[in-house]
């Protein structure tokens, strides 16, 4: 019997004229080459997002693989328990779809908002990771755009003005956006805002970034009447549609994304009539304290 030759490097295929990038080649397991692991974290550094296709992992090998490329969160962002690898779905244990008023369902809502994950936290991410496992048949997409390429489209004077402004980011915040205030004590102490430069270098590519996210309800030193309308000409200049890439999943779909240089958002789907089961794990930024 032929034994069909292995896989030495990755194929690239451009996603979007500025960033983004499909790799295709190997099934990711433990064995998988470091090379190819290594060539896989500067695709994610260069290209801000990276879709590996027809992956199909345990949760075990999406943590295994995700620590080849740095260190692994041990706890979900948003709930404060322990765990390396968690659900993002509209599922119960059961597989049965949760009710409209369910909490859990509620606080994901603020998902569909254009956002980064973990700004609101210490230490923030760097690579998230988001693996499909079931779709719904139509909505639920995930769009992007790179930050880096929003900053340099940005005037001298706006890029002039924007220096040294630092942007306070919490959970509390994004989630107010949709009307989520069922928040307990301890929850309140665990989202104090948290503060970030505006502009930032993105280290890898050496490139100037944005920090933006839904989870900003502040900029310093600017006032309410003036941080307002800033954020949201940012977020509207760095969105528009022509610097968006629209993901549409299919099961067995690996996406990486670099969170110090990308936002993103889902778009909305039927939660009470169609199952969405996704598996997510992150890495921490390890100079982030």
């Amino acid at each position: 019997m032929a034994v069909s030759p292995a896989v030495t490097e990755w194929t690239v295929r451009r996603l979007h004229p500025r960033f983004g990038a499909e790799l295709s080649g190997p099934r990711i397991t433990a064995a998988l080459d470091p090379a190819l692991s290594s060539a896989v974290r500067e695709a994610v550094y260069r290209y801000g997002v990276v879709v590996i296709p027809a992956q199909d992992l345990t949760d075990a090998e999406l943590r295994t693989f995700a620590a080849t490329l740095g260190k692994v969160m041990e706890r979900n962002a948003v709930t404060g328990k322990p765990a390396t690898v968690f659900r993002l779905s509209n599922l119960d244990q059961h597989g049965n779809i949760l009710p409209a008023a369910d909490r859990a369902l509620r606080l994901t809502d603020g998902n569909e908002l254009w956002h980064t994950d973990s700004t609101y936290a210490r230490p923030r991410s760097t690579i998230s990771l988001l693996h499909a496992r079931l779709i719904p048949p139509q909505g639920g997409d995930t769009e992007f755009c790179d930050t880096r390429c929003a900053y340099e489209d940005l005037s001298a004077a706006m890029q002039s003005e924007l220096a040294g402004l630092t942007a306070c980011h919490s959970l509390i915040y994004s989630r107010a956006l949709t009307g989520f205030t069922a928040w307990t004590d301890e929850e309140r102490v665990r989202f104090a805002p948290i503060e970030r430069p505006l502009v930032h270098r993105h280290a890898e590519s050496g490139r100037l970034a944005l920090c933006l996210a839904s989870h900003i309800g502040a900029i310093k030193p600017l006032t309410a009447e003036q941080w307002w309308p800033l954020l949201q000409s940012l977020m509207s200049a760095a969105t528009a549609p022509a610097s968006v890439y629209a993901h549409r999943w299919q099961a067995g779909d690996l996406l990486l994304w670099d969170n110090r240089c990308t936002m993103h958002r889902v778009r909305p789907y039927d939660q009470l009539r169609h199952r969405r089961d996704m598996r997510s794990t992150r890495l921490d930024d390890e100079n982030d304290n």
